[in-house]
């Protein structure tokens, strides 16, 4: 299938093969371990296990293999590892593999690409974990270090749609689908990806911008080609349909359906932490629909699952959802305590995150103004360059003029009378080596007079 008529997605049997190839490469020449790690990240990105289980083994060993004889080799050993804990759910694990993947470079060309991807690593970890400044300080130097003209560009996708879903998260909806458009177009102008997942990811994120802007057509719209990209894995399947359920909430008796599906399959694909996501979207839709037991019941079921990822955003929904229980109920004592632990919630991730990411963005301002002056500076400079450069050229040829001009004159007036009254030719040629000496000083006079009148307009 095609994204627009000039992206070719290649589908995941292809995927594999050129896995296949890239290892059996790998174990004779280092030049393609960065490619090898692409190519493995978009397969387990999809949040099939099965990849890993598959091939991650396989590609610790290559890497072992290279860690003495190959410079790189050490830092993609430990960001091939946390990308393969990352998406088994095992995120501080990860989060703590991608510092040591750091800790094995330096900030040197050769290592430019896989800081990137460490650093979008470590934002996809804090993300994961609720911790959205964080997540946005990481991501963000990642857009710095992944060029659009690297190998990695379909990286560049990734990181601005996570930079889009943290705008979401803090109200700032116009930056947000500013960032999925910007990874919509690098996505449009790759000449390949490795797997569906990078189109899903956008469609779905462009879907989800436009449900919060409150655009249901637009999100539908979206969320339906997210759905019918060709390849995709279950645990995207379940994410999208889970994002449906969401999107009709209002509606429970057309959401209902959407829900159970996306958690049957999150459950069946052993997906705990995206379990417990569908499993609180499907306690508000049973709410919605006035079955309070059912919803208290589905709750009970997340509860576990919400503790043990302990994911600030969702436990924030979690208390919400249990307080609106037993107040229906008439239990007010629990209803109480419930509202209260999201109040405490609440305030500290208003109070903590969102300023801190307010900070961050204001050092963003900051650099980039710096960046714009400094350019300011630098094309002030060369125009005063060339300035000089257009005033020197006319002074020069304004200064010729004025010596041919005095050569001719004492052709006309000064030889005749040296030779009518002291016959005496070298007084002549005299006169014009004089006249020549005077060049300089003519040029300088001019250039002076020039910029005078240049600064007084």
């Amino acid at each position: 299938m095609t994204l627009m008529s000039k992206t070719q997605i290649l589908q995941p049997v292809d995927s594999e093969k050129l896995l296949q190839e890239l290892l059996i490469k790998s174990k004779k020449e280092n030049t393609q371990l960065f490619q090898l790690l692409e190519v493995y990240i978009n397969l387990v990105a999809s949040g099939n296990k099965h990849w890993i289980e598959k091939y991650g083994q396989e590609i610790k060993d290559i890497l072992i293999f290279w860690h003495d004889k190959y410079k790189t080799a050490p830092a993609l050993g430990f960001a091939i590892q946390g990308y393969n804990l990352f998406f088994s759910s095992q995120y501080q694990d990860a989060e703590s593999l991608f510092y040591k993947a750091l800790d094995q470079t330096d900030e040197s060309t050769l290592f430019r690409d896989i800081r990137g991807l460490v650093f979008m690593g470590l934002g996809s970890c804090f993300r994961s974990q609720g911790m959205i400044d964080q997540a946005m300080h990481s991501v963000s130097q990642g857009v710095q270090l992944i060029k659009d003209s690297d190998p990695p560009q379909n990286w560049h996708v990734y990181t601005h749609r996570m930079i889009g879903e943290i705008h979401v998260f803090i109200g700032e909806f116009g930056q947000a689908e500013k960032h999925y458009l910007r990874a919509k177009a690098s996505l449009e102008s790759l000449p390949y990806a490795v797997s569906p997942t990078p189109v899903f990811r956008v469609y779905d994120g462009l879907g989800y911008c436009y449900m919060k802007m409150e655009d249901r057509e637009k999100s539908e719209e979206y969320f339906k080609k997210a759905l019918s990209v060709e390849g995709i894995s279950p645990a995207e399947k379940a994410r999208v349909l889970c994002d449906l359920g969401v999107l009709y909430i209002e509606n429970p008796e057309v959401a209902l359906p959407y829900l159970e599906e996306s958690s049957a399959l999150r459950k069946k694909h052993g997906l705990d932490d995206a379990y417990s996501t569908s499993l609180i979207s499907l306690a508000e839709c049973y709410l919605k629909n006035g079955n309070i037991d059912k919803a208290v019941e589905v709750l009970t079921e997340a509860e576990s699952f919400i503790e043990k990822y302990n994911v600030p955003t969702k436990k924030l929904l979690f208390y919400n959802l249990f307080a609106e229980c037993f107040e229906k109920k008439g239990d007010y004592k629990q209803a109480n305590e419930y509202f209260h632990l999201y109040d405490e919630l609440q305030k500290n991730i208003n109070s903590s995150q969102i300023k801190n990411i307010f900070q961050l963005k204001n050092k963003e301002i900051a650099r980039q103004n710096q960046e714009i002056q400094d350019k300011n500076k630098e094309l002030r400079n060369t125009l005063d360059e060339l300035a000089k450069i257009k005033v020197s050229r006319r002074a020069l040829f304004f200064s010729i003029i004025t010596v041919v001009f005095l050569v001719i004159a004492t052709e006309v007036f000064l030889d005749p009378f040296i030779e009518q009254y002291s016959g005496n030719n070298y007084l002549s040629l005299l006169s014009k080596i004089f006249i020549a000496f005077l060049l300089k000083p003519i040029d300088s006079l001019y250039e002076r007079l020039m910029f005078r009148k240049a600064l007084s307009n």
